[in-house]
């Protein structure tokens, strides 16, 4: 009986300190880094790319007296394509020790694709032992538009003439109105104009320029003319090239075959545009490049030259004269 109760008494010592050995290791492998929060900031946005700064905080949550230092810490920020699952691209950032109860943050740079969403993974690391991760999401990046401040250069509008047209073909003049909102005159850069197809997003026509050298401050209008198969709609393109970039765009749409709404059921039906009624006779082989201001001074001096009293004017007032004159006298 006695020697019954000793083993017991000796199976239940040692479920005890299992118990109490198990809950020690798990206290000492407790891991006290963690990410805990991840800030997204969109950078320099171009035609096919994106900068995007990624801001990813880290804290050591250890206390206590006995509280360390965190070892040497890294960070690796990887992108991942949302439809595909494939890695875009990666970027590793060395951050080092974390004191107890610091929060430390690194801003790490991702160049991607503008063109649908993005997987952002943060993986954080002590001594190349994975410690913690974060999880941001980005998506309809292709919505955003390309960031034209590292030139100053804006498109404001276009305006469409029509030219010519004969056998199915109609020649489009396109006015483009170009603002340099900087402090400082702009370089002369390219300037791409093409019409697409709105249906078959086939181009029609594509054609080159130049935006010249803007005063700051100063808006001008570039004329480029493009032909193009009647009967049709366009989404026109403006592209200013630096290199072999595309620093800005602008973007507008003419109509060869406009439509209208039919009835109370809002029926959509084609209506036609009859081209040739819009032909503007005053064509020129090289369209006229012309700064608005200048426009503007040379509006306001004839309207000035309009208002001077000419000989026509003082001959009326001469004549008036002359007749209340003579009309005293017969009185007199």
């Amino acid at each position: 009986m006695l020697q019954n109760k000793t083993a017991s008494l000796l199976i239940l010592l040692t479920i005890v300190s299992v118990v109490a050995l198990s809950g020690c290791t798990e206290k000492s492998e407790r891991n006290p880094l963690s990410v805990t929060n991840m800030e997204i900031v969109p950078g320099q946005i171009k035609t096919s790319t994106i900068e995007l700064f990624v801001t990813t905080y880290i804290k050591n949550s250890d206390e206590g007296t006995a509280a360390l230092s965190s070892k040497n810490t890294s960070l690796i920020l990887k992108a991942t394509s949302s439809d595909r699952d494939f890695l875009v691209n990666q970027s590793t950032a060395f951050i080092g020790k974390i004191a107890p109860g610091e929060t430390v943050n690194v801003t790490t740079m991702l160049t991607l694709p503008k063109k649908g969403g993005y997987s952002l993974e943060a993986t954080l690391f002590e001594e190349g032992k994975e410690m913690d991760r974060g999880y941001r999401m980005v998506s309809n990046l292709d919505s955003l538009q390309a960031d034209s401040k590292a030139i100053n250069l804006r498109i404001d509008g276009i305006d469409f003439l029509v030219r010519k047209a004969a056998e199915e073909k109609v020649v489009i003049q396109s006015d483009i109105y170009v603002t340099n909102f900087g402090a400082k005159s702009s370089q002369d850069y390219k300037l791409m104009l093409k019409a697409t197809d709105i249906d078959s997003k086939l181009v029609a026509d594509k054609q080159w320029s130049n935006t010249g050298i803007i005063a700051p401050d100063e808006t001008v209008i570039r004329s480029v003319n493009l032909t193009v198969p009647d009967r049709y709609n366009y989404v026109v393109d403006v592209l200013i090239w630096s290199n072999s970039t595309i620093v800005g765009q602008g973007q507008d749409y003419v109509q060869l075959n406009a439509t209208t709404m039919l009835g109370d059921k809002e029926r959509l039906a084609a209506r036609g545009t009859r081209t040739g009624a819009f032909v503007n006779e005053e064509a020129a082989a090289q369209p006229a490049e012309m700064s608005v201001g200048r426009f503007e001074n040379a509006t306001m001096s004839a309207e000035a030259a309009r208002e001077e009293p000419g000989f026509p004017a003082l001959a009326a007032l001469a004549m008036i004269g002359l007749a209340a004159i003579a009309l005293r006298k017969r009185r007199e």
